[in-house]
């Protein structure tokens, strides 16, 4: 990946907080019994329970969608490969937390896994976690 892939910048609808705690708690509603939801100053989420890589969720948030499905299907592509650290740049971001998920490094674990991203680029601090798909132990849940 390099600095002259395409970037595709849309502006999102960012909803007041009561809003989202309005949806909240309807569409939590449907399934349980008892709901509560309310909007509080942010804990500090470098600490359990969260353990993330940064003390909040504020600033200058960025959605990024890299790769796609059609990487994985009908087979893998394993030359498609990606940088965090380009990534927060391309993002204009450069000393971004990133927190998502996607596909892990296969070629560097030597296996097909999830990738947990939760780090800080500009510090070193990486709390990112992988795990590995056992075909054995996964379930097809049909809808």
């Amino acid at each position: 990946m390099d600095n002259s892939v395409p970037v595709v910048k849309i502006q999102l609808h960012v909803p007041l907080l009561e809003e989202v705690a309005k949806v909240l708690k309807d569409g939590l509603s449907k399934n349980f019994s008892e709901v509560s939801v309310s909007v509080v100053d942010c804990p500090d989420l470098t600490k359990d329970p969260f353990m993330l890589a940064e003390k909040g969720l504020c600033g200058s948030p960025r959605l990024a969608e890299i790769g796609a499905v059609s990487y994985l299907l009908p087979e893998v592509k394993r030359d498609k490969k990606y940088n965090l650290d380009q990534i927060a740049s391309l993002s204009e971001l450069p000393a971004g937390f990133m927190i998502g998920a996607g596909a892990g490094p296969a070629d560097v674990l030597g296996f097909c896994c999830e990738l947990m991203p939760n780090l800080k680029a500009d510090n070193g601090r990486n709390n990112t976690h992988y795990c590995k798909v056992v075909p054995e132990v996964c379930w097809i849940y049909d809808q």
